[in-house]
């Protein structure tokens, strides 16, 4: 099989999906059944530099994706031809046509389909328009359709009007856990007990949860304290002016401590030392932050929003999203484990974690990949 896969990103990518790239396609070209490799992106994404060197990769550019846009620019189409491939794999949410072959897309991004707010303004909304448009096309007209979750998939078919038979789930597999974690400087010098919370400032993240549960935490356990890790795009900075705005009304503002995005030794260190893991999204296609701190056994506390429950299983305790009285009894209660039930939790985290392997997801995938290229 000569597989093409085309990273048609507008010329950047999440961590989530570089992390994707970077496990999944090594791992499909050592198949034996992999004669070769076209791995086509924009150049400002630097997939190169994503993976070590492999004799069945090549590398090819292509411009970033344009809306509407569903041909190949000229210096993809002439790499394509000189390369004869047998299928097309895009690993996110787009479609593209060339000489009629099938193409297999992964679908990361569940909010413009759910119509999930992010950001603000109308040119996100048009954004998200756009999005929307692009991912219905690359569903209805892929060959085959590759989600990260059963929630998705069921989304898809339900929801989305795919076919049952072309939607094909593969958990996404874990992150490296770094040996040498380091202490946010970000913390300053506060000690103690302290929740930890990760992702991008969405405002599906519903981080509004934890704010409002402050002051019964503070009360129940004096002097525990917030670790928010994260960033916020242009688009979402008005979010996170609101939350940190909230936190004042609260009288939590001093016991809030907003990370920005950490490096992954300070990411392994928030998650080994955190008193408890929180996740509040009201919405996830899969939530890689869920399954990081799995691996390192954190307890967890988690809104009961699609897919948190398929992630975590019995690994952590849920709340209903929204109820805040709800989540500060449910960390209340977390914090005040004695040491045998905390390790209980943390080895139930760790077994959980086990159970994600990209060496799986790479075996699905092939799977996929080759019977779409046979047209079954």
């Amino acid at each position: 099989m000569k597989l093409a896969v085309l990273n048609l990103t507008g010329g950047g990518a999440s961590v989530g999906y570089r992390r994707y790239v970077s496990a999944v396609l090594p791992r499909l070209a050592a198949f034996d059944e992999v004669e070769k490799v076209l791995c086509a992106s924009p150049a400002a994404l630097g997939v190169e530099g994503w993976l070590e060197p492999s004799p069945k990769i090549n590398f090819a550019r292509c411009e970033p994706f344009r809306f509407l846009r569903h041909s190949p620019d000229p210096g993809l189409k002439a790499a394509l031809d000189a390369f004869g491939p047998d299928l097309i794999f895009v690993p996110l949410e787009r479609y593209i046509d060339y000489k009629g072959l099938p193409v297999v897309t992964v679908l990361h991004n569940m909010a413009p389909l759910a119509g999930v707010p992010t950001g603000g303004g109308l040119k996100e909304l048009l954004k998200a328009a756009a999005q929307k448009h692009e991912t219905k096309l690359a569903v209805s007209r892929a060959a085959a359709v590759m989600a990260p979750s059963d929630f998705v998939r069921d989304f898809l078919i339900a929801k989305a009007g795919a076919a049952a038979g072309k939607v094909h789930t593969a958990h996404f597999g874990p992150s490296p856990v770094t040996a040498s974690p380091s202490r946010p400087k970000g913390l300053g010098d506060a000690t103690g007990k302290f929740i930890f919370t990760a992702g991008s400032m969405e405002r599906y993240r519903g981080l509004e949860d934890l704010i409002e549960a402050m002051p019964a935490l503070k009360a129940a356990v004096p002097g525990i304290i917030l670790a928010v890790a994260g960033s916020a795009r242009p688009a979402t900075r008005y979010y996170l002016e609101e939350l940190k705005e909230l936190a004042l009304k609260r009288g939590a503002g001093g016991d809030v401590f907003w990370l920005g995005s950490l490096p992954d030794e300070e990411m392994a260190w928030c998650y080994a030392s955190c008193s408890a893991f929180v996740m509040t999204s009201r919405m996830e296609s899969f939530g890689f932050p869920a399954l990081e701190a799995m691996q390192h056994g954190c307890q967890c506390v988690s809104a009961a929003s699609p897919c948190l429950p398929e992630m975590f299983g019995e690994a952590a305790v849920y709340y209903p999203p929204g109820d805040h009285a709800a989540l500060s009894a449910r960390v209340a209660e977390v914090l005040s484990r004695d040491a045998s039930a905390k390790g209980r939790a943390s080895a139930l985290a760790l077994e959980r974690a086990g159970k994600f392997s990209w060496d799986g997801t790479a075996s699905r995938t092939l799977d996929v990949l080759r019977k779409a290229a046979s047209g079954a």
